[in-house]
């Protein structure tokens, strides 16, 4: 993955109407805000989807509460959600075919989130363009 790819999704939600745009907006502007920090200690290899993921043992209890109102919003806003459970990782690698035991990452990698953000992505020849549509700062610890 190119180091400009490198990102957490909190949801995926495919192709939207541009004339929805607003109302992720909207639904983002009531999430809270609450500092994340997050302890990256693990890569795991995910046999289904092909990848390879740097993972944190724990999910820090603001991340799990964002993704649950963010999920809920949406659901409340009509989008169709991947029914997948959240997964914090991020993808390091894709089109990795062998399946892996968990392997610690040292020294452990700490992530204070600086901000969430509402993203395009774009599939081309040379792989996946995103390109942030809005963003929302985050409290610092």
């Amino acid at each position: 993955m190119p180091m400009a790819n490198l990102h957490m999704t909190l949801a995926f939600l495919g192709e939207v109407a541009g004339d929805r745009v607003n109302t992720l907006i909207a639904l983002g502007d009531d999430l809270p805000r609450d500092a994340i920090s997050l302890r990256f200690d693990r890569i795991e290899c995910w046999k289904k989807p092909e990848l390879a993921c740097l993972r944190p043992t724990e999910s820090p209890t603001a991340l799990t509460r964002l993704v649950g109102q963010l999920n809920t919003g949406l659901r409340l806003s009509g989008f169709p959600l991947e029914g997948k459970t959240f997964r914090p990782h991020v993808t390091l690698a894709r089109h990795v075919t062998t399946a892996a035991p968990s392997l610690p990452v040292w020294p452990v990698l700490e992530w204070q989130v600086p901000a969430i953000a509402l993203v395009r992505s774009r599939l081309t020849p040379d792989g996946s363009e995103y390109a942030v549509l809005h963003e929302w700062a985050l409290a610092r610890q």
